[in-house]
C-alpha cells in the first residue's frame, strides 16, 4: 500500500480550500475592497497636493508684478522696499508677511504697517505713520508725536518747524522712561492748548520748557509766560485777555507771570518798553 494521500483525496483538499477563499472574498470583499481604494485615494491626494504645491511655487504666475502703498507721507516706497528686500518677480507664496512687516517697521516714521498678499500677482502696503507734534531736547534733538513718544533723532531733512520742549534730559527719561513720556504729554497739551486760543502767527509758540512743578512758554517774539501750577486752560484764556489789553494800550509783555500762587486771580507782567521796564505792571 502507498504511503501518503491519493491523488483523489488531494484533489478534493485542493477544492475545498479553493472554495474557503471564495467564501471570504464573499463575506469580506467589500470591506477589503473599500480599504484598498480609501489607501489608493489617500496616496492620490497627497501626491496631488505635493505636484500642487511644487507648481504654486514654481510658477510664473504667482511672480509678483506690483506692489501699492497706501499712508506714506514721509516715508518713501523705495525706502520701504529696500528694507523689506521686495523685488519684481518673488513668489508670493514664499513671501513671509510678517517678516515684511518687521523689516518695513524698521522705519522711523512708521508706527504701524500690513502688508498683504493680493492674489495672483500683487503686494499692497498700508501704513500710519508717526505724526510729528513737537521736538524734545534729550541729549539730542528728537521728534514728538501726538504720544509724547520720541519716535526719531531730527535729521536735516526733516524739514520741521515745530516747538521746542526742554527741560528733560536724556539721563531722566532712560531712567524712568514712563514718566518722562507723562511729562512731554503734559508739555503738548499746554502747547495744543495755546494754538487753539492764540493762533495768531505773531504769537506762535516757540518753546515749552518743562520745569521743576511747573512750565514757562516761550513765543516765536521771545515773550515768555509762566504758567506755574494749576488749570493750564484758564491761564491760558487768562493770557489772552492780558495780551488784548496790552495791545489796546499799545505795550508789549516781555515776560508774563501767570505763577502767583498766593494771588492765582493775579498777573504779573514785564513790559518790554524803555518807560516801564524799571517798574512792571500788575493786573487782575
Amino acid at each position: 500500500m502507498a504511503f501518503g494521500k491519493s491523488k483523489n483525496r488531494r484533489r478534493q483538499d485542493a477544492a475545498q480550500q479553493k472554495e474557503a477563499v471564495r467564501g471570504a472574498v464573499r463575506s469580506h470583499g467589500p470591506g477589503v475592497l473599500r480599504v484598498l481604494g480609501l489607501t489608493l485615494g489617500t496616496g492620490l491626494l497627497v501626491w496631488g497636493g505635493v505636484a500642487l504645491r511644487e507648481w504654486a511655487l514654481t510658477s510664473p504666475r504667482f511672480d509678483l508684478e506690483a506692489v501699492s502703498f497706501s499712508g506714506l507721507q514721509r516715508a518713501s516706497r523705495v525706502e520701504l522696499l529696500r528694507l523689506a528686500a521686495l523685488t519684481k518677480g518673488q513668489n508670493l507664496w514664499k513671501l513671509d508677511v510678517d517678516a515684511l512687516e518687521r523689516a518695513m517697521h524698521q522705519h522711523p516714521w512708521l508706527r504701524t504697517v500690513e502688508v498683504t498678499r493680493r492674489f495672483p500677482n500683487r503686494v499692497s502696503v498700508e501704513v500710519t505713520e508717526h505724526a510729528p507734534v513737537a521736538m524734545a531736547v534729550l541729549g539730542e534733538l528728537y521728534v514728538l508725536d501726538e504720544e509724547g513718544e520720541p519716535f526719531k533723532r531730527v535729521t536735516p531733512g526733516d524739514g520741521l518747524d515745530l516747538p521746542l520742549v526742554t527741560g528733560l534730559d536724556r539721563e531722566g527719561y532712560v531712567a524712568d522712561p514712563a514718566a518722562a513720556r507723562e511729562r512731554l504729554r503734559s508739555a503738548l497739551a499746554v502747547a495744543s492748548a495755546y494754538a487753539r486760543l492764540s493762533p495768531e502767527k505773531a504769537e506762535q509758540l516757540s518753546e515749552v520748557r518743562l520745569e521743576a512743578q511747573s512750565l514757562a512758554l516761550v513765543t516765536a517774539s521771545g515773550q515768555e509766560v509762566r504758567l506755574g501750577e494749576g488749570d493750564s486752560e484758564v491761564k491760558l484764556q487768562r493770557l489772552a485777555r492780558v495780551r488784548r489789553e496790552l495791545g489796546a494800550r499799545g505795550l508789549a509783555a516781555e515776560i508774563i507771570h501767570l505763577d502767583n500762587r498766593a494771588r492765582p486771580g493775579w498777573v504779573a507782567v514785564k513790559i518790554s518798553s524803555p518807560a516801564s521796564e524799571r517798574s512792571g505792571a500788575s493786573m487782575r
